[in-house]
């Protein structure tokens, strides 16, 4: 879990300093430009998630779960340490925002494995009758990786810390991945890997498999991988706008955030147990059709007519903690719609695809939608859409491994 700690602490620490950093490398005298550059490298990071994806899955089900595990940690904390070590826009131009995107590229290709291969780890384990628990606890364990990137942001953000200040995550950040690395060089393989291996039912191409004879279950695992992060980032890393709008400084942000994070860690592993005994399908639609429920109430609270200190942590709280009812089932059961010959490859293309999709793009949508439309209601109706779809194609899904479930 250790590696879902530092994925996390690494990409909410780029998501939580957009906004500090879009001055630094993407000058202009419009201050919506200088957001929208730097949310869009913090989408470069997930856009590139599916190469590394369609890589590293394509070791994970050939040659084993292990190595693709070891090699994401040994090699991510490389842009890592290259964020914090980045020089501005002021001292060496126009190659700083294309450094900038490049090692957030190099991030979301490394990482393209990670959650997927640790979500299989636990499908794949000895403890099938607590999954949703151990899912539950997984996902907890990557917003404990946010928390504490906030709390670097919180802290970097006040006026006594130098402007180099921000540097420091990024460079913690980096050196931890390598003693993650160090550390799964001890893990073991899979069982339930060793016995499809012994039956020499392995693929070539496990990615051809995915995209020739599961379409439609890729397509509904995108959406559904994609939305279980959607309500966060709309709470935080797009509430961060809305927080500087309304005359919060950074530094409040930054603990707003922390608020919807930890409501968020709490409420997940709730969900995860509660997954465990309704059924992984019927939680995953279950939460889909929370999120419809509580988007538009939630953005309802942030219009300029309604705005107070105690609306905003009312938003905050509706999108963190109703929106992670979907967390604690949907990684279990979308790794059951694949079998295990392609599973690695079929579940990180999901979890990737569908963050880069909808999770990685929410800030740029949100902010998108807001200034067009000109209201701050437009979000929403973007969340209840995909929010519906999600709900109407898991139930036309049925898992290949019943094993301790419910449907």
């Amino acid at each position: 879990m250790g590696g879902h700690v530092i994925e996390c602490f690494d990409n909410t620490l780029y998501g939580f300093f957009a906004v500090i950093l879009a001055p630094l490398f993407f000058p202009s005298t419009s201050y919506a430009v200088q957001i929208l550059g730097s949310y869009g490298a913090f989408a470069a990071g997930f856009l590139a998630r599916p190469v590394g994806a369609i890589i590293f899955g394509g070791v994970g089900d050939k040659t084993g779960r292990r190595k693709p595990l070891l090699y994401t940690m040994g090699f991510v904390g490389i842009p890592t340490i290259g964020i914090g070590l980045l020089p501005s826009y002021e001292t060496i131009g126009i190659m700083a925002p294309i450094l900038l995107i490049l090692c957030r590229l190099l991030q979301g290709l490394f990482m393209g494995g990670e959650f997927a291969g640790v979500n299989i780890y636990l499908l794949e384990g000895q403890q099938k009758k607590s999954l949703g628990t151990n899912t539950g606890y997984l996902i907890s364990s990557g917003i404990f990786g946010a928390i504490l990137a906030t709390g670097f942001g919180a802290m970097i953000t006040m006026d006594f810390i130098p402007d180099w200040g921000w540097r420091v995550p990024f460079l913690l950040g980096g050196l931890s991945a390598f003693c993650v690395y160090l550390f799964r060089k001890k893990v073991s393989e899979t069982q339930d890997f060793i016995k499809e291996n012994v039956s020499q039912s392995m693929l070539a191409s496990p990615w051809k498999e995915v995209l020739l004879k599961h379409k439609f279950v890729l397509g509904v695992s995108c959406l559904a991988t994609g939305l279980t992060i959607m309500p966060l980032y709309l709470a935080t890393i797009f509430g961060n706008r809305l927080f500087k709008e309304i005359g919060f400084s950074q530094s409040e942000s930054m603990f707003l955030n922390m608020f919807a994070m930890f409501l968020d860690a709490v409420f997940v592993t709730v969900c995860g147990k509660m997954a465990d005994r309704v059924g992984f399908k019927k939680q995953t639609i279950l939460g889909a059709i929370v999120i419809m429920v509580i988007a538009l109430p939630s953005f309802v609270l942030v219009l300029p007519s309604n705005i107070s200190t105690l609306n905003i942590y009312f938003y905050i709280f509706i999108l963190a903690s109703f929106g992670c009812v979907i967390n604690g089932s949907t990684f279990p059961y979308v790794g059951r719609l694949f079998p295990i010959r392609c599973r690695y490859t079929g579940l990180a293309l999901s979890i990737t695809v569908g963050h880069a999709l909808l999770g990685g793009t929410t800030p740029l949508i949100a902010s998108f939608l807001t200034d067009f439309m000109g209201t701050r209601l437009a979000p929403a109706f973007w969340l209840m859409f995909i929010a519906g779809l999600t709900a109407i194609g898991i139930f036309y899904t049925n898992p290949l491994i019943q094993e301790n479930d419910k449907d």
